[in-house]
């Protein structure tokens, strides 16, 4: 999510609640907010005023998928309870502000997600906790390069993401990657280690429709970022509808893997 330079400034002070648009949150309560999303601050003496601290903090996240969710964070209903503010009204205010940008919360359920005006998830729960600076990077890039219109640069990246999930998720079963680069052979061996084979007799037929396309969507990122991604001679120049198809299709299939690992960590 990327954020222009005047909406940063403004959206600072919405977010602390100087405008009275949302809940006011002191110094430290502005370090806690943040440091629920990565940050190691520590609210004492010389710290900064207020704005100037959440101003500097959105600036190093622009970009950066965390940065949605603590915008959403800040409207999250709960934070309304038992006072005078209204979060429909927040909402409103904010998203005047945002829709400058591309971007607009949006009702999901009880809470908001910040989505592009457009239709792109701006990212996903799961893949904005993965503790892994490669893994926002590549996220980042996507995000970055499709409204850069670099949308071969996007295809690639949004491969690159879903390779380095993999490896990651190979790690931590301490299972050998020996072919590197082979997107269909890494995903083969962690359908084994996570149960996410098709062809599992336990599973009804409706999900085993849906394991299925996820192999589509392993073979189809390894052929589109093959002829249409930068990392080698473009067969085919992709338009915006491709590139967001790649890295839509790179983020569901990567959240689908991290939340399945949870879910067997869990269990076992």
């Amino acid at each position: 999510m990327q954020l222009s330079e005047f909406s940063i400034q403004k959206l600072a002070r919405i977010l602390n609640g100087d405008t009275g648009h949302t809940p006011y949150l002191s110094g430290p309560k502005l370090v806690e907010l943040f440091n629920r999303f990565g940050a190691r601050d520590v609210y004492g003496e010389g710290f900064p005023s207020r704005w100037k601290y959440v101003e500097n903090k959105l600036y190093q996240l622009n970009g950066d998928p965390k940065l949605a969710r603590i915008i959403e964070a800040v409207v999250d209903p709960r934070n309304y309870f038992e006072t005078p503010l209204n979060v429909n009204d927040a909402v409103s205010h904010i998203n005047e502000l945002l829709s400058y940008d591309g971007f607009s919360l949006a009702e999901n359920g009880k809470e908001y997600k910040l989505i592009g005006i457009e239709g792109v998830i701006i990212d996903c729960e799961s893949l904005a906790e993965v503790e892994n600076d490669y893994v926002s990077d590549q996220i980042k890039k996507c995000d970055n390069k499709i409204v850069s219109e670099d949308y071969d640069g996007a295809i690639t990246n949004a491969r690159t993401l879903a390779e380095t999930v993999m490896v990651d998720i190979l790690k931590i079963y301490d299972i050998e990657y020996k072919h590197k680069g082979d997107l269909t052979k890494a995903y083969n061996r962690i359908k084994s280690a996570l149960n996410l084979d098709p062809s599992n007799s336990s599973y009804p037929d409706s999900v085993k429709q849906v394991l299925s396309g996820l192999n589509s969507i392993v073979n189809g990122l390894a052929a589109i970022r093959n002829e249409m991604g930068d990392a080698h001679a473009i067969r085919h120049k992709p338009e915006k509808h491709h590139a967001k198809l790649a890295v839509n299709s790179a983020k569901t299939l990567s959240e689908f893997l991290i939340d399945s690992l949870k879910k067997q960590r869990k269990d076992t």
